[in-house]
């Protein structure tokens, strides 16, 4: 036996962190056989198929060793009886860990404020990162040690720690379930039920594992009321606890005087077992807390960084969706003493982003971790969700459309948060060109932004705009011209209304200009040239006007990089604890 394969049936990650747990189970038989053995996971729409190169015979398995699918846990609800004998995970330590780690980032925080403190900021919060390192399975020890997830736990951890002389036939048995369509569980059903054996093969779905089948939804038509769980199989709790522990990731969201719970577990079309292990490895390293849209950008963009990162492909051109297909997420309310799910989706990774050479790949995580600072810089609670639920559906499907009403939004959004004295992090134009270079060949976007008069005319908007609210007042030598992302948004539905808008916006930028200089101004301001203007003129009657206007609210409002001021908000950036 070498290649398996588990249904899709449920549409959410249920079959995935199966799929991941009896990948788990394959390492661990070679591992005990001292084999280096190429595990392989594919996603065959229809099932997930797990292959290694090594034939499983009976022989092979003869030579296995008992070894625990999973480590137990160290909690107020664990079987003591369990925990005296085994290695088991002081989830009690780490969460005491935790606690003083937050103590440790709260008194740094109030101690060291300001930007001329950054760098001990810096050292100290390192040394606090060594001290209180990022514990990759605390977040899903969490939620399993819950009164509705522990029971579960200990009667499948039992399963094979009490029946220690039976491991054999227990791993052949999941083998066969996995390997055959005609699994026959009748010989091992009459080997538990033997004397001395105890076995429990009753097992219910846990909605952490199971998010389609939770209390109360677990029928197929709604005709009635039942607050029963659905039955399941042991093996494929027992792999989905597994499963969970190697792949899940389960972040807080704040919300009055409680925690909402976000789920998310990735969903690849095809990838190696141990390249797999080090990309989940390194995401939760990086993981923050944060709130419900913005926790699904940030993640996803972190999830294509890291591929990139990790060059595993580099040189092989193909698309990052190739490799990964984005998260399955699970939004479960807080109800009190239960979560509720109230959401499922698939989030998915964006189709334009390639992996290529290492010029390439480092192009993308440049421009990646941009945008994860210009999104974590946005206040979801404080009138950002319309422009992040924007962003989200430009990743998710791709849709250029999204993004350009995004820019129009965003334009909106910066300029007011900059002249309320507020923290915003922009766009900066080098990253904006890396970013239409990459995306979108088809629209010929380089060929808008390129033209010189395109150019002069959103270098007019940014020294009318952005560039004069980061300057003091008292440095001001011209009037910062308000309502222009209004305006160019409703003046890019027609090419009449956009030409008209931009000839009167450099008419008065251009008079405002030369009245400067007749003051004897320093001339750092240069006007917009009549055939400039009529280079920009000349894209309108190529193109849709929504598009230029778009990428003009883009440029218009991004300023160089050396320009971008490092705010207060910039020298706490990294001070945020990890999840």
């Amino acid at each position: 036996m070498n290649v398996f394969r588990i249904k899709k049936e449920s549409g959410t990650y249920a079959e995935l962190l199966e799929t991941y747990g009896f990948s788990n189970l394959l390492y661990n038989i070679s591992t005990s056989l001292n084999e280096d053995a190429d595990i392989v996971i594919t996603d065959m729409d229809l099932y997930y198929e797990v292959s290694i190169d090594i034939d499983i015979t009976n022989y092979v398995l003869n030579k296995l060793n008992y070894f625990p699918l999973f480590r137990y846990v160290k909690s107020e609800k664990s079987d003591p009886n369990i925990v005296n004998n085994v290695d088991a995970y002081d989830y009690l330590y780490y969460k005491e860990q935790k606690a003083h780690k937050k103590e440790a980032i709260d008194k740094i925080r109030k101690e060291l404020t300001g930007k001329d403190k950054l760098a001990i900021r810096k050292s100290r919060m390192m040394e606090i990162e060594a001290k209180y390192p990022i514990d990759g399975v605390f977040d899903v020890y969490s939620q399993i040690v819950t009164p509705n997830n522990i029971v579960s736990f200990n009667k499948l951890y039992s399963n094979f720690n009490s029946n220690k002389v039976l491991f054999k036939e227990i791993i052949n048995q999941i083998l066969k379930y996995y390997a055959s369509e005609a699994y026959d569980a009748g010989p091992f059903n009459k080997l538990i039920k033997q004397e001395g054996c105890n076995f429990d093969e009753k097992v219910t779905a846990t909605q952490l594992y199971n998010p389609h089948q939770g209390q109360g939804v677990n029928k197929p038509k709604a005709d009635g009321l039942n607050r029963t769980n659905f039955k399941s199989s042991w093996i494929s709790e027992t792999m989905k606890i597994s499963g969970a522990l190697t792949d899940m990731i389960c972040q807080l969201i704040k919300v009055g005087n409680g925690f909402d719970l976000k789920i998310f577990v990735p969903a690849y079309k095809q990838v190696n077992y141990a390249f797999k292990y080090l990309l989940i490895h390194d995401f939760k390293k990086h993981l923050k807390g944060n709130t419900p849209v913005k926790i699904d950008i940030l993640n996803i963009l972190s999830l294509v960084q890291i591929i990139l990162q990790h060059n595993e492909y580099a040189g092989k051109r193909r698309k990052v969706k190739d490799v990964v297909c984005g998260f399955h997420s699970v939004y479960q309310k807080d109800m009190g003493q239960n979560k509720a799910v109230v959401n499922a989706s698939l989030i998915q990774v964006p189709s334009y982003i390639e992996i290529g050479c290492k010029e390439d790949n480092e192009r993308w995580i440049e421009v990646i971790e941009e945008q994860k600072q210009i999104i974590s810089s946005m206040e979801e609670n404080k009138g950002a969700i319309q422009g992040l639920l924007m962003y989200r559906k430009f990743l998710g499907a791709s849709d250029a459309n999204s993004f350009f009403a995004f820019a129009y939004w965003f334009a909106g959004y910066a300029f007011n948060r900059i002249s309320k004295k507020q923290y915003i992090k922009l766009f900066s134009i080098e990253s904006l060109n890396k970013l239409y270079y990459s995306m979108y060949h088809d629209l010929k976007l380089m060929e808008i932004i390129q033209n010189e008069g395109f150019q002069a005319v959103a270098k007019a908007i940014r020294n009318s705009t952005v560039s004069l609210q980061y300057a003091q007042k008292e440095n001001r030598k011209f009037e910062v011209r308000y309502g222009v992302p209004q305006l160019l948004q409703t003046k890019s539905k027609s090419v009449e209304d956009l030409a008209a808008y931009i000839g009167e916006f450099i008419a008065l930028y251009n008079a405002e200009t030369a009245r400067n200089y007749e003051k004897g101004g320093n001339g750092k301001r240069s006007m917009v040239r009549e055939d400039e203007l009529n280079k920009f003129y000349t894209l309108l009657d190529l193109y849709p006007p929504y598009l230029i206007g778009a990428l003009l609210a883009s440029y218009g409002f991004a300023l160089p990089k050396k320009d971008i001021p490092i705010s207060e908000r910039d020298a706490n950036s990294e001070d945020d604890e990890n999840f």
